[in-house]
């Protein structure tokens, strides 16, 4: 069997991503994968170990300052992947890529002559994921990636607005792939009613409930509080009985305290639930009204359809979405759909939505991908793999 590396610079687990758990099931029978990531904080060795068809290939390295400085990082991980790639020959190697740095990206190529392998990228992200505008020098960046792109043999995107953006800057449309996002439905299967759901979890069981989940970052904290200022807008009457939950974890301390803060401002009740688990988290969207996703409308967020929005979609709730191309791919109300920069928009939004549901008359249709249609996904593209290694494309 032909190896294929998966580098992903800092290793995965099974179970850990449902993507990469069917990627890697679907790529094992046709090739020999090997997961390559970094550890820190431990002498500098590497470790090998196979959980079923999947070789884990953990290096352990002793810089955990390191961490947060990108370039001496790559720098220090760079030559291990060279050991890596001379021991083990592979044929194939797709660099999770959002995580390369340019100088990285152009060695990958250079390399890449030396040891005759196939260089795909799975590209999760560009652009950015927090900036409201790019700056000067993250524009130039962008574009000399772009040029970088055109080198490799094989581009894995998440969604068709990233297919056609790449496509728009001379990436030949043989050269992309869409790789969807894949949740694991088996995750969403629950006979737990509301109201026992609501008791297990400490949720008033009178409230309407708006939850949202994830890491919140900068981009979506700003997202969060244009969402929450818009209630400034609505009138007392259809706030009350009704809160904006939290689930997750924040990057600062002060962006909770922030939103909360923020919703006593304009008389929304928002709480914080602390993080959840993968088990608690269909708990958490079952017990809701309205599962809330927000994001900044910007090139990065259109690029990639988050992890969290397929969740949201598995659990079968009721989603109010930022508008974005990629949303829109899966929601086509316009009633759950809200302008993140319009507060008009999003208030007459809620509204609507708030008589629905004391109305017992909200209906949520969304367009969800099957379960046999993403595994056949998944399968096409092992034959492009074995075209692309015995084949000349």
């Amino acid at each position: 069997m032909r190896r294929l590396f998966y580098v992903s610079f800092w290793g995965t687990r099974k179970g850990w991503w449902d993507r990469l758990d069917l990627l890697f099931d679907n790529l094992s029978k046709n090739f020999e994968v090997y997961d390559v990531g970094f550890l820190y904080n431990h002498a500098f060795k590497m470790i090998i170990k196979k959980d079923n068809n999947i070789n884990y290939i953990k290096f352990l390295l002793r810089f955990k300052k390191l961490e947060t400085k990108i370039i001496f990082n790559q720098l220090i991980r760079f030559p291990f992947l060279i050991c890596a790639f001379a021991r083990f020959r592979p044929s194939i190697v797709i660099f999770y890529s959002n995580v390369i740095p340019l100088y990285i990206l152009t060695m990958i190529f250079k390399i890449n002559k030396l040891f005759n392998f196939k260089v795909i990228l799975d590209l999760d992200e560009f652009g950015g994921k927090e900036d409201e505008k790019r700056n000067v020098i993250n524009k130039i960046y962008d574009k000399i990636i772009l040029r970088f792109l055109k080198f490799s043999n094989l581009i894995l995107v998440i969604n068709n607005f990233a297919k056609n953006f790449l496509k728009s800057y001379k990436i030949e449309d043989s050269k992309l792939f869409v790789l969807p996002q894949f949740v694991n439905p088996s995750r969403f299967r629950s006979n737990a009613n509301k109201e026992e759901l609501r008791k297990k979890l400490g949720l008033n069981k009178d409230e309407i409930i708006v939850i949202t989940s994830g890491v919140l970052r900068a981009g979506n904290y700003s997202a969060m509080l244009k969402f929450i200022r818009a209630f400034a807008r609505i009138e007392s009457e259809y706030k009350k009985d009704l809160s904006l939950a939290i689930i997750g974890v924040a990057h600062r301390e002060e962006f909770i305290t922030r939103l909360i803060e923020e919703g006593n401002n304009v008389g929304l009740k928002v709480r914080y639930l602390g993080p959840y688990s993968k088990e608690m988290l269909n708990y958490y969207l079952n017990a809701s009204d309205i599962v809330l996703f927000l994001s900044l409308k910007n090139l990065g967020s259109c690029f990639n359809t988050p992890i969290r929005f397929f969740e949201y979609l598995m659990s079968g709730m009721p989603i109010l979405a930022v508008d974005l191309p990629n949303v829109r791919e899966h929601i086509l109300d316009e009633n759950f759909l809200i302008d993140i920069y319009n507060e008009e928009d999003i208030s007459s939004k809620i509204k609507n939505l708030i008589n629905l549901i004391r109305g017992n008359k909200l209906v949520f249709k969304a367009k969800i991908p099957s379960e046999v249609d993403l595994k056949n996904t998944y399968l096409k593209l092992n034959k492009k793999l074995i075209d692309m290694i015995y084949v000349k494309i």
